[in-house]
């Protein structure tokens, strides 16, 4: 491995670490505060560590003649938070994290809708082992429940935005298209607050800080590995983030997943890392990685 791609490897390891400990904070904190104030904080948050930034739109200006794809993916990309973030208090850590990291499972059937783009054999295959590790981990016929169908959801509308952003890649910067979903997300998660507010307690705030400060963090880490190395490369890594939610769901809440769940925790990732290494899906250094 050259220097460039260990260093990216270390990024995206410290990425997955922050990804991780944000979801545990949300697992934590969305009991007492409900799903709508947790998205908006771990949104407004992102906004705010993101202004440092806004001198960089000068040179690209802040109007755009691709409207609608960037409402398409930002609408995909906070829909999948907000599944997200309504399955992690509701099922143990590790399988509601791991079903949010399926999209490039998705990606090539979304792409062969949208873009026209074909599914070779080797990338059907794959596909077809990821559904059924998926199906492994669900059991159908026995625990399917609806906050493990919205947190396969999640893994659908987050394939929605990566594609949104492939279809945008080279037609606009990377700044302006960051900064809209943070806006988006921001102004829609608002929308709910008069209906759901409820006035956070002190050790709240300090969560709701840390899941904001958490992702922004992670998502600078991980743009800059991009930036070192290609991420067909480190792709591996990213799913160590189901690993360490797994930790925390073990030591915190005893969540002990079943060997059959095991078992297809590791097919999905075989699968996912395999298509996206037949395809090239995973996002160049000029893109921006899925919202988490």
């Amino acid at each position: 491995m050259s220097t460039h791609a260990r260093s990216s490897a270390a990024l995206i390891l410290a990425a997955s670490f922050l990804f991780a400990s944000m979801a545990a904070l949300i697992k934590t904190v969305a009991p007492d505060l409900g799903n709508p104030m947790v998205v908006f904080f771990r949104n407004a948050f992102g906004l705010l560590a993101l202004l440092p930034w806004l001198g960089q739109l000068r040179h690209a200006g802040w109007r755009t003649s691709n409207l609608r794809l960037h409402l398409i993916r930002d609408g995909a990309g906070f829909s999948a938070m907000v599944c997200y973030f309504y399955a992690i208090p509701r099922l143990d850590l590790a399988s509601a994290m791991l079903l949010n990291y399926s999209a490039p499972l998705f990606i090539p059937l979304i792409a062969r809708v949208w873009l026209k783009e074909p599914i070779v054999p080797a990338v059907a295959a794959a596909i077809l082992a990821g559904f059924i590790g998926l199906l492994m981990i669900l059991k159908p016929s026995v625990a399917l429940t609806v906050p493990a169908l919205i947190g396969l959801l999640s893994g659908v509308l987050v394939a929605v935005a990566m594609v949104g952003i492939r279809r945008m890649a080279g037609v606009e910067p990377v700044f302006r298209t960051v900064l809209y979903f943070a806006l988006f997300s921001t102004l829609a998660s608002a929308l709910a607050l008069p209906w759901s507010w409820q006035t956070p307690a002190r050790w709240h705030w300090l969560a709701l800080i840390g899941i904001g400060t958490l992702a922004a963090g992670a998502q600078i880490l991980i743009t800059l590995a991009y930036h070192r190395a290609p991420a067909a490369q480190t792709g591996l890594y990213t799913y160590l983030a189901v690993l360490f939610g797994g930790l925390y769901g073990w030591v915190l809440w005893n969540d002990r997943p079943d060997r059959w769940s095991l078992l297809g925790m590791v097919i999905v990732v075989s699968a996912a890392l395999w298509t996206s290494r037949i395809r090239r899906i995973n996002a160049p250094p000029s893109q921006q990685p899925e919202p988490r």
